[in-house]
């Protein structure tokens, strides 16, 4: 794809993006809302390991407990990304339905499938990076608000840096998002394009 072609595409995606800006809206809460979550379990899966790791624990009922957070978070990775693209699907089909006469055009006068799906991909992906970034950004304010009062009132407690946030998770968040966006995108596209 040359640089004309994406720059098309990249113009559609935020025409389109602008136009249902309530859709888009709320998919890149969901998808914030899913990224904090998962930030914030994650974090206080760190913090628990750091705490329990610098105390000696002989305590057997201590180390399950450890054990069924650590698989309740793994739960949590996996439920809530899976609904983060359900619900990308569902965006991405409500702007090809309100679009679907302009793509029955485009289809008649011969545009090609990727023709019609890239500026949906890439509206995916801007959907995904947002969301990624929004809730990472409110997963800092909030833990660093956490953090103070934490360390004001249990200065013993090892808790993980809020600085954390921003220099280790940002960039797998932005990752993870695009990435989300792009599967979700392209799993509505098909099941519409295919019709």
């Amino acid at each position: 794809m040359n640089i004309y072609k994406f720059k098309y595409f990249s113009l559609d995606a935020i025409k389109s993006l602008k136009r249902n800006s309530t859709t888009t809206i709320f998919s890149v809460t969901t998808i914030a809302a899913a990224f904090f979550i998962n930030g914030l379990f994650l974090l206080f899966l760190l913090s628990i390991g750091i705490s329990f790791g610098t105390i000696s624990t002989d305590n057997g009922a201590m180390k399950e407990m450890i054990i069924i957070l650590r698989c309740f978070e793994v739960a949590i990775f996996i439920v809530l990304p899976i609904a983060a693209v359900f619900l990308i699907v569902n965006a991405i089909k409500m702007v090809m339905f309100s679009r679907r006469s302009e793509i029955s055009i485009m289809k008649f006068i011969g545009a090609t499938d990727w023709f019609i799906r890239w500026p949906f991909i890439i509206e995916g992906g801007v959907i995904g990076i947002a969301g990624a970034f929004i809730g990472n950004l409110s997963l800092f304010f909030i833990y660093s608000f956490i953090y103070t009062k934490a360390m004001e009132f249990a200065p013993e407690f090892n808790l993980v840096r809020p600085t954390f946030i921003t220099n280790v998770m940002l960039f797998p968040f932005g990752i993870a998002g695009v990435f989300i966006g792009f599967i979700g995108s392209i799993i509505a596209l098909r099941k519409f394009l295919n019709v």
